[in-house]
């Protein structure tokens, strides 16, 4: 029965990559200024390093990716329709069919895990997650929101893997899912939770006390829905 409570909160897979690197930021800066009596600071100066790292490490990538795809236009085009096509359709009917019309929580979940400003603000690094998501979901429920917008957000997908293939990338390598990056994770998220297992200990009496190093969200990620099928509840 204990097992549930061993698991690593910080190595969900559904934590988004930016997200990871801000919430080892925002952790950070939480411990430091609760650390006047210093509490955190041999955590701080264990996780410091992981995040600096891994920080690091995307924003490199991102200079790659703007090098070897943003010289294009039509990446920049396909980047800048979808952008105007989540905004004045995806999401606006998103948020009339599962908002309004039949309420739908755990589906507007499933499209805004991050909110609207995910879409608003896509870069190229972002693009291929929000691409996939978006194609996966509306077949998903294309009986609600229609054919149309499920065409339409496959047709955004299949452009961009063709282009993709075009510039000699092997599916998959925009998402950084490569040793490097995963090598660099898995020792973040492993320290994340040493410092958690000693914060529990420090505070073994007060329990909020831990909370309030942590952006609550972290512990209540919405599960990833399987292929074809209906997402979970968060």
């Amino acid at each position: 029965m204990f097992l549930p409570f061993l698991k690593n909160p910080f190595a969900s897979k559904n934590l988004a990559r930016e997200d990871f690197r801000d919430l080892m930021a925002g952790t950070l800066t939480r411990m430091a200024g609760q650390n006047a009596a210093g509490l955190y600071t041999a955590q701080i100066a264990a996780l410091q390093p992981h995040h600096d790292a891994y920080a690091t490490f995307l924003g490199t990538q991102d200079v790659n990716l703007g090098q070897r795809m943003g010289s294009t236009d039509v990446v920049n085009q396909l980047l800048a329709d979808f952008r105007r096509f989540a905004k004045e359709e995806l999401l606006v009917d998103v948020a009339y069919v599962f908002g309004r019309k039949t309420p739908d929580a755990v589906a507007l979940a499933a499209f805004l895990p991050q909110g609207r400003s995910e879409y608003n603000g896509v870069t190229l690094l972002t693009l291929p997650t929000l691409l996939e998501r978006a194609a996966t979901l509306t077949a998903t429920y294309k009986d609600a929101l229609g054919k149309d917008l499920a065409d339409k957000a496959a047709s955004f997908k299949k452009n961009y893997d063709t282009d993709r293939e075009l510039q000699g990338q092997s599916k998959g390598a925009v998402q950084g899912d490569s040793k490097a990056e995963k090598k660099l994770r898995k020792a973040a998220a492993r320290q994340l939770k040493l410092n958690l297992l000693e914060q529990v200990k420090q505070h073994i009496d007060t329990p909020d006390d831990v909370k309030a190093l942590y952006d609550p969200k972290i512990f209540t990620q919405p599960t990833k829905p399987a292929p074809g099928a209906a997402p979970t509840a968060p």
